[in-house]
Formats: structure tokens, C-alpha cells, sequence
């Protein structure tokens, strides 16, 4: 999965959340789940898959909820 750090993160919406190449932001898909784009070669595979979970299991690290 391409991580997305301070420094390139203006660049997300021009870079595979999957595989982290540059995409045709004209013809790009999103992935509904994470609201980023994806390219064509990940779309629907099981790496799209993975990356969505990690990415997903990843908004939470380190924050701690009394509520749990």
C-alpha cells in the first residue's frame, strides 16, 4: 500500500491509493469505501482490497477511546 505522508499529501487525488503511480485524474475511479483514487490495474483486485483495509485499520492508530 502507498503511504501518504505530510509532504505528499496534496498529491493524493493525483496518485493510485493502491500502488502510489500517477493517474489520469479525467479517467481515474474512487474507491467508495476510502474516497481516494485508484488506477485501472488495482481496481477490483485483491490488492485494492488489502490497501482498503489498511487504510481503514489505519485512521484509528493511536488514538485511545474510553468508550471501547
Amino acid at each position: 500500500m502507498y503511504f501518504y505522508t505530510d509532504y505528499n499529501y496534496r498529491e493524493m487525488k493525483d496518485h493510485c491509493f493502491v500502488c502510489g503511480e500517477k493517474v489520469d485524474k479525467t479517467t481515474v475511479s474512487m474507491n467508495s469505501a476510502v474516497g481516494l483514487p485508484v488506477c485501472k490495474k488495482c481496481k477490483g483486485t485483491q490488492k485494492e482490497k488489502k490497501a482498503e483495509e489498511e487504510y481503514l485499520d489505519s485512521l484509528a492508530d493511536g488514538l485511545v477511546c474510553g468508550c471501547i
